[in-house]
Formats: structure tokens, sequence, C-alpha cells
């Protein structure tokens, strides 16, 4: 019974036609959790106790990672591959224009 193991999902060729709403969810928090970098800064400014500002800074800080881990478990490892093979061949093909 060698070579009967489960399948690699990270292996598995995604074709854009197999994306849907669970992808384009999960675009949406990944680019959602680094648009929160942006609200450190007021958080900051705010009124608000040390203890708090430190605490809503914390928070808007780890949510990049943690938006990161939810979006990978909606829209599933392959479609995850797929997003980054897609960003890394874009961001190379920029890189051998210039």
């Amino acid at each position: 019974m060698k070579g009967q193991g489960v399948p690699n999902s990270t292996t598995e060729e995604v074709r854009p036609t197999q994306l849907g709403w669970r992808f384009a969810t999960g675009v949406v928090l990944i680019v959602g959790g680094y648009a929160a970098w942006s609200l450190i800064p007021i958080a900051v400014t705010t009124d608000l106790s040390p203890a708090a500002k430190s605490v809503l800074t914390a928070v808007l800080g780890a949510t990049p990672f943690l938006t990161k881990v939810v979006a990978v478990a909606i829209m599933g490892r392959p479609a995850y591959a797929f997003l980054k093979r897609t960003v890394a061949n874009y961001v190379w093909a920029g890189r051998a224009e210039r």
C-alpha cells in the first residue's frame, strides 16, 4: 500500500475559473488586515488610557497575521498558493523590466 497517502493539497493546480466567493473573501481579509495598520496612529492620538492604547495598538498590529490565518482557512491552501504565485510572478516580472 505504498504511495497511497493523502495527496498534497499544495500541489493541486488551481485555475482562475475555480476561484469564487471564498477566494475573494480571503483577498479582502488579507488587504483589510494590512489596512488596519493605518489605524495605529489614530489609536495612539486618542484620549484613551495608556493601557487601552497599548491593547488597541497590539490588536491592530497583529491584525495582518490573524486575518491571513483566517483567509487561508476560508479560501483553502491551493487558492492561497495560487495567490502567492500570482503576486510573486507580478513582482518578479516588474523587477525584470527595470
